[in-house]
């Protein structure tokens, strides 16, 4: 979350994602991570036994190879490999210099784990659960990499802490990025699809409730902060879009199905960037849209409540470095159905510094054209998009450089599709003698293949294409 960021995504980007990442989906994290859970605690068993009956040589001879010989038998197909380790009985620290687990399509490595505080006795016994077990207990490993082969993704941590009485856990220099390289990346999908690059210098969670979450009774925390987080998006718009299977998940669709209560107060990010890019011809030059400076705020992410509850969200950003977009957003939480509120705002603008993503993605190039003001207010009830748009503007001229609207090619349903059907632009719109303009109308509903940010840009954008037009 210089990080190119979101935070937020292009529309078209959203629904490339949904089709990217849906091998990676299709692999058995929940198995894999319960694994790798298993794992440690055999480590920490085995440890706790071996040094107190022997020390260290038989803890790095005959411990580590009958932890990794119990893990392949009770897990076919599963490898794990410890480094050497050291355990410190004054300061009850744990260490291990490296650990790998391989696993089908999926690999972690571990550089140097270090883990204090860890009630050995009462592990050693057996009668007291994980979390009393852990309840003074805090982590620190460098250097993690987990690769998901299949779906050509891999993230890498280069510094991970946890600290149950603190309630806290700090990611630095976290990132995900694509194991080969774009042209690779695409030619390994039939369809269109997005790469992503996200760079996360810093990740804090704070107030996390550790207790719970072990007891596996709910995941809550105080807040998370991004710092500087990037997001870099590239769809590849020269392959034909995946034929529609399933409508994907809305806000609240994707909440209700977390089987355990789940909240998190407040969600930041702080000075967040955001580049997403669109190609139509491969190996060519993308269109390039950016959004930098990124300051956004989520407050009451939750799935459940009462019928009142809502999450709120305000954001802002730089738009091509151009002009300032501020947008707020209103999501209930137990919403029946897809409903929704949002509004924003753009300031002072020269609309042709859009034309390094527009000759490109929408074969339409601004001539001229400054904007001195435009807001938006959007109300969606479910899944009718209903509002207005109101744009105070002169000078407009815009050019279709390519009329061509090819199904077969990806040009539906695009902007210079639609201006090559539109008899005349309104040049300017400002107030006349009487202090009245036009305003845009949004009417837009939503589609079964629709996203959710694809949604709230088809609907604003029907409002900005009424008001342009005469």
């Amino acid at each position: 979350m210089t990080t190119k960021l979101t935070l937020r995504q292009s529309p078209r980007g959203q629904a490339g994602s949904h089709r990217v990442l849906k091998h990676s989906r299709k692999l058995s994290l929940w198995r894999f991570s319960a694994c790798a859970g298993l794992c440690l605690g055999a480590v920490i068993l085995a440890v706790a036994v071996l040094i107190l009956m022997s020390g260290g040589a038989v803890l790095n001879g005959y411990g580590k190879g009958k932890i990794e010989r119990a893990l392949a038998k009770a897990h076919p197909g599963y490898a794990l490999r410890i480094g050497e380790l050291d355990y410190s009985v004054v300061a009850n620290r744990l260490v291990a210099q490296s650990v790998t687990l391989i696993a089908t399509n999926t690999m972690l490595k571990v550089g140097r784990i270090s883990m204090t505080g860890v009630h050995w006795a009462r592990l050693l016994w057996g009668k007291a659960a994980l979390a009393d077990v852990l309840a003074k207990a805090s982590l620190e490993a460098t250097n993690l990499e987990v690769e998901f082969p299949q779906s050509h993704y891999g993230i890498r941590c280069a510094r991970l802490r946890a600290s149950v009485p603190g309630s806290e856990l700090i990611a630095e220099g976290t990132e995900l990025r694509t194991l080969v390289g774009d042209e690779a990346f695409f030619a390994a999908h039939d369809f269109r699809a997005t790469r992503f690059h996200v760079i996360v210098p810093e990740c804090r969670a704070l107030g996390l409730a550790y207790r719970e979450l072990l007891q596996g009774k709910s995941c809550r925390a105080k807040s998370i902060r991004f710092f500087r987080p990037s997001l870099d998006a590239l769809v590849n718009r020269d392959k034909p879009v995946e034929p529609f299977v399933k409508s994907p998940l809305m806000v609240y669709e994707a909440l209700a199905a977390i089987p355990q209560p789940f909240r998190l107060d407040s969600l930041t990010v702080t000075d967040g960037h955001l580049t997403y890019c669109e190609r139509v011809v491969a190996g060519a030059d993308p269109g390039v849209l950016t959004i930098a400076a990124v300051s956004m705020s989520v407050e009451g992410i939750a799935n459940r409540g009462e019928s009142s509850a809502a999450i709120l969200l305000r954001g802002q950003g730089d738009l091509m470095s151009a002009a300032t977009l501020k947008v707020q957003m209103t999501i209930p939480v137990t919403s029946p159905d897809f409903s929704f509120h949002y509004s924003g705002s753009l300031s002072a603008m020269d609309l042709t510094q859009l034309d390094a993503f527009l000759d490109v993605a929408e074969r339409t190039r601004i001539k001229s054209g400054s904007a001195q003001a435009v807001a938006f207010d959007i109300e969606v009830t479910a899944g009718q998009a209903r509002g207005r748009v109101s744009a105070i503007y002169k000078d407009l001229e815009i050019a279709v450089l390519d009329k061509q609207a090819d199904t077969e090619k990806g040009l539906d349903n695009r902007v210079a599709s639609f201006l090559v059907n539109l008899l005349k632009i309104r040049n300017s719109n400002r107030q006349d003698g009487s202090g009245a303009m036009k305003e845009g109308e949004v009417k837009y509903t939503k589609r079964p293949e629709d996203e959710f940010m694809q949604f709230a840009w088809f609907a604003l954008r029907s409002g900005v294409l009424d008001v342009i037009s005469q």
